[in-house]
């Protein structure tokens, strides 16, 4: 027992024996603590923040890649209101290139003599090879040289534009000494009307023929109506580049 009481009272001298009151000593070991404490928390504290910092720094990124996403988005949303707005203007001159061309036309509209419409986003003139051809033959009648002098007229004035003209048959077949098929017919008549248009003035240079045969009705072939229909010359509008779509790289 009496060993056991000894240790604090030796522990108590030692204290005393370095000069330093045993309360001191028992503060600053308690300060000591304090700071381990605090410097703990602060630590927690910094590493806290590092880690809010990190998502500020990704938020900010993220908002950077949103901001430029928004800013490529309103780009192409600009490219395609101009776009928009210069295939409407477009539309804008074809509806009025095909007004001037009903006007102008309009007494041989009237009379039978031709036609003018709009298929496949092309502009149309379309003539009967009855007043134009006799059955088989690529002569053209007065009638429709009379129908192709007036028409010719009007294509002069027609700037920026391109004219094919176009032979068409139904599906009958021909075979003589002259045509071995519609094909040869179809394209020698088309090449007729050229040659005419040219003489009575249109600029050979926007003048091209092609012959489609039976292969593009637009008639039913197994009617007298339909076949009477497609058998036929067009003169086709063709579009300015002005009006064809841009390749994109």
């Amino acid at each position: 027992m009496r060993r056991m009481l000894l240790f604090p009272s030796l522990a108590v001298f030692a204290v005393l024996a370095c000069g330093i009151p045993e309360e001191t000593h028992n503060a600053v070991v308690k300060d000591l603590e304090n700071c381990k404490s605090e410097l703990s928390k602060t630590k927690s504290s910094l590493q806290s923040t590092e880690t809010d910092r990190n998502k500020l720094k990704d938020q900010l990124d993220s908002i950077g890649a949103d901001r430029d996403a928004l800013a490529s988005k309103l780009g192409a949303t600009q490219k395609e209101i101009e776009q928009l707005r210069k295939a409407r203007q477009l539309a804008e001159e074809r509806t009025k290139t095909f007004r001037q061309l009903l006007a102008r036309l309009k007494s041989m509209i009237s009379s039978g003599k031709l036609q003018v419409e709009i298929r496949k986003g092309r502009m149309i003139v379309k003539m009967s090879d009855k007043i134009l051809f006799d059955p088989g033959k690529t002569k053209l009648k007065a009638d429709g040289q009379s129908a192709l002098k007036q028409l010719a007229a009007v294509l002069k004035d027609i700037g920026g534009r391109d004219f094919l003209v176009a032979g068409h048959t139904d599906n009958i077949p021909i075979k003589t000494r002259q045509f071995r098929s519609n094909w040869e017919l179809s394209a020698a008549r088309a090449v007729q009307v050229v040659k005419f248009l040219q003489a009575e003035g249109v600029d050979p240079k926007r003048l091209s023929a092609a012959g489609y045969s039976e292969y593009d009705p637009v008639g039913d072939n197994s009617t007298d109506d339909g076949r009477r229909t497609n058998r036929r010359i067009e003169i086709v509008l063709m579009p300015n580049i002005a009006e064809l779509p841009t390749i994109e790289q």
